[in-house]
């Protein structure tokens, strides 16, 4: 992965994800360590960024931080993205690191994607620069993490997967980068919703129409789904009419049967008319929103 502009950087992050899944856990991990042109970025942010612009050679370098603000970053592209990053386990990474190749020795530090990449598709997870996980040297003491891969100055044989070393958290000389990890539900949440929305404005181009997580705002109303939800719930596709209909505003009326007054509520679903030629796109629409709302059942 190249560092070209923030923009381009927003388009291609979450395609640069790669899913692991093997001994009980599951997760995504990024393919490269966060080079130093995408943490300056964060830098430009906070106000903290030198003048001095990088060169497109510096920018693909890894960036090389403490683990403090490595979680300051992470922090900041979980509340872009509204995905919980983290630093892997020691445990997650070396799943992740499983199938990587020995690297020669290099003379110096290469760009975040200059290595092969390994049986998952990631890029670099030995022999460039150590790696931060969230792993604690011993857990009675939070002072010093584990950190992975070894840097272009350790002897080849003596790198692997199981390779570690402890340190400070706020170590900040020596070669240590890091890779953004994320739960597989939470990940896959969010792309789930982002191919919801580019399917909206393909189907419907012409209507305000946006889905989140626990509910949907059309124009200026705000869907949501209640505890009891009906069996419409929360998007159906009409092939008949070429109607997507779009559940659930909640209509509440009130029975007055003597003294006692009775809540009624039904819902009230909006259809939308779409070319029948796009009734794939249609139906798949109609299963993705299922699957974001499943959590919810």
């Amino acid at each position: 992965m190249f560092f070209c502009t923030l923009h381009a950087q927003e388009e291609t992050f979450l395609d640069d994800f790669v899913e692991i899944k093997a001994d009980g856990h599951h997760f995504y991990i990024y393919k490269y360590v966060i080079s130093a042109g995408e943490y300056n970025q964060s830098l430009k942010l906070w106000d903290e960024a030198s003048p001095q612009e990088l060169s497109v050679e510096e920018a693909n370098l890894p960036a090389l931080i403490t683990k403090e603000e490595a979680e300051r970053y992470l922090a900041d592209i979980s509340d872009s993205y509204y995905i919980p990053f983290r630093l892997p386990t020691e445990t997650e990474w070396e799943l992740a690191a499983k199938g990587t190749a020995t690297p020669k020795r290099a003379k110096e530090l290469r760009c975040v994607s200059c290595s092969s990449p390994n049986d998952h598709g990631l890029f670099g997870m030995l022999g460039n620069v150590w790696e931060w996980t969230s792993t604690p040297e011993t857990e009675k003491d939070e002072r010093y993490f584990i950190i992975k891969g070894g840097d272009f100055q350790e002897p080849p044989k003596s790198l692997s997967p199981k390779s570690r070393f402890a340190v400070s958290k706020d170590m900040g000389d020596m070669n240590i980068g890091f890779r953004p990890v994320a739960n597989a539900r939470d990940f896959e949440t969010i792309v789930r919703i982002n191919r919801a929305n580019t399917l909206v404005k393909t189907l419907l181009p012409n209507e305000d129409i946006t889905i989140y997580l626990h509910d949907m705002q059309i124009g200026e109303f705000s869907m949501g789904f209640g505890d009891t939800p009906p069996e419409s719930f929360p998007i159906t596709v009409d092939q008949d009419t070429h109607e997507i209909i779009f559940c659930c505003m909640q209509n509440m009326e009130f029975e007055q049967e003597g003294a006692l007054e009775t809540e009624r509520i039904t819902y009230i679903g909006l259809p939308f008319g779409f070319d029948l030629s796009r009734l794939s796109l249609a139906k798949e629409l109609e299963q993705l929103v299922k699957h974001i709302m499943e959590p919810l059942k």
